[in-house]
C-alpha cells in the first residue's frame, strides 16, 4: 500500500470526487488498484491519475461512459473527430431551434441565422425518403408484441416484453409517446428527449396498473436530421432491436445491443456468430420500463449518396444472418417489397418470434 494513493488523495490529484470514483469503479471504468479487505478502503496507483484526468476531460465533453470505455481500450483519432462533429451538429441544431423560436415570436433579428441557412441550402438539398414496413407474429406465436411507426422524418420499431397484454401495451405506448413528443425541428436532442418521455410513460403505466406490472419494451428509432449531399441521421436505441445501413452492397450495424450476450461478446467469451443460440440471448441489460427514465444510446451517422436503412426487432436478426439480410436489401425491390421479403425470410428460417421491419430508401 506504500506506493498507492488513498481515495482522498487520488480524488484531489485527479479532480474527480470520491463519490464519482466509486461510481466509475462500479461501472468497471476506473477500478482501484487495491481495496483493504477489512475496512473496504480504496487505493489507486499513481499512474491512474493520467487515466482519471482523461476520463474527466471526456466527461466534460459529455461523452457517454459506455463510449469512453471503448475509446480507452482503443484510442482512435477518428472517434475524437466524430465526437467533435456531434457537438458541432448539436450546437447548430440548438441555434436553429432558437432562431425558429424567435421567428415564431416575430423577433426578426433572432431568426436571421436559421433563415440564412435555409436560404442557402438550395433545391438540391432535398432528400427523398421512401419507406416500407411489415410485421408478423411469426410461426410459433398467436399474438404480436412488436410494433412500428413511420412518421417522416421519424421511423421506429419496438419489441414488447412481458406476458400478454403487457408486451403489446408497452410497445404501442412507447411508439405513441415517442411520436407525440418528437415535434418541432428534428434534432438529436429532441429524439433523446422523446425517448425519455416514452421511457417514463411505459414505467408509469406498469407501475400504476397491476395487470401490466413488469411490462417493458425495446425501442429503436432513426430521425433524418439534415438533408443534402450528406444526409445526417440520429439513431437512438434501447434494448436489442437494431438499425442497419446498407450501401454499395455492404451492411453496417448502427446500434449496439443492450444485452447480457453482448457483454459476453465484448469480453471475448462469446463470438458474434454464437449469440443466436446462446441460452441468455433474450436477457436485456436495458429496456423501457425497468426504471422511471432509461437513457438511449445516440449516434449520428452520415450518409453520402443513395442508401437503404433497416430498422428491425430481433425476430429478424435471430433468424437470419447478415448475408441473407444484405442480399434482400441489395435487391431490386422497393422498400415495401424488401420488408415483406425480410418477414418471409424470418418465418422460413423458423419464425420463432414476432418480427417488425422498416426499410427506408434515402
Amino acid at each position: 500500500m506504500e506506493d498507492l494513493l488513498s481515495i482522498g488523495e487520488f480524488a484531489a490529484r485527479s479532480g474527480l470526487s470520491a463519490k464519482v470514483l466509486r461510481g466509475y469503479a462500479a461501472a468497471g471504468l476506473l477500478v482501484p488498484a487495491a481495496v483493504d479487505g477489512r475496512s473496504g478502503y480504496r487505493y489507486y496507483a499513481p499512474d491512474q491519475v493520467r487515466l482519471a484526468r482523461l476520463i474527466l476531460l471526456l466527461r466534460r465533453a459529455r461523452v457517454p461512459l459506455s463510449e469512453i470505455a471503448g475509446f480507452i481500450r482503443h484510442p482512435d483519432p477518428g472517434t475524437l473527430r466524430r465526437w467533435e462533429d456531434e457537438l458541432d451538429l448539436e450546437a447548430r441544431n440548438r441555434r436553429q431551434a432558437l432562431a425558429e423560436a424567435g421567428h415564431h415570436l416575430g423577433l426578426a433579428a433572432a431568426c436571421g441565422l436559421a433563415r440564412h441557412e435555409r436560404d442557402h441550402q438550395g433545391d438540391d438539398a432535398m432528400t427523398t425518403q421512401t419507406a416500407g414496413s411489415a410485421t408478423h407474429p411469426g410461426t410459433a406465436r398467436t399474438t404480436n408484441q412488436d410494433a412500428l411507426v413511420i412518421s417522416p422524418p421519424l421511423f421506429a420499431v419496438a419489441d414488447g416484453l412481458g406476458q400478454s397484454p403487457g408486451g403489446e401495451t408497452a410497445s404501442r405506448l412507447a411508439l405513441d409517446t415517442l411520436s407525440e413528443a418528437f415535434t418541432g425541428a428534428p434534432t438529436a436532442e429532441a429524439l433523446a428527449a422523446a425517448f425519455r418521455q416514452a421511457s417514463h410513460a411505459v414505467w408509469e403505466r406498469a407501475d400504476t396498473d397491476l395487470a401490466l406490472h413488469g411490462m417493458g419494451t425495446t425501442l429503436t428509432a432513426v430521425a433524418v436530421l439534415q438533408t443534402g449531399h450528406q444526409t445526417r441521421l440520429a439513431v437512438a436505441s434501447i434494448g436489442d432491436s437494431r438499425a442497419y445501413l446498407v450501401q454499395d452492397g455492404q451492411l453496417r450495424q448502427l446500434t449496439r445491443d443492450h444485452s447480457v450476450v453482448q457483454g459476453l461478446i465484448d469480453a471475448g467469451q462469446v463470438t458474434a456468430d454464437q449469440w443466436r443460440n446462446h441460452p441468455d440471448r433474450s436477457l436485456l441489460t436495458r429496456a423501457l420500463g425497468i426504471a422511471p427514465v432509461v437513457e438511449p444510446d445516440i449516434t449520428l451517422p452520415e450518409v453520402t449518396g443513395n442508401a437503404r436503412l433497416l430498422l428491425c426487432t430481433d425476430g429478424l436478426t435471430a433468424q437470419a444472418d447478415h448475408a441473407e439480410i444484405t442480399a434482400i436489401l441489395s435487391g431490386p425491390g422497393d422498400p415495401g417489397q424488401a420488408a415483406s421479403d425480410l418477414i418471409e425470410l424470418a418465418n422460413n428460417n423458423g419464425g420463432a418470434d414476432n418480427t417488425a421491419v422498416i426499410v427506408i430508401d434515402l
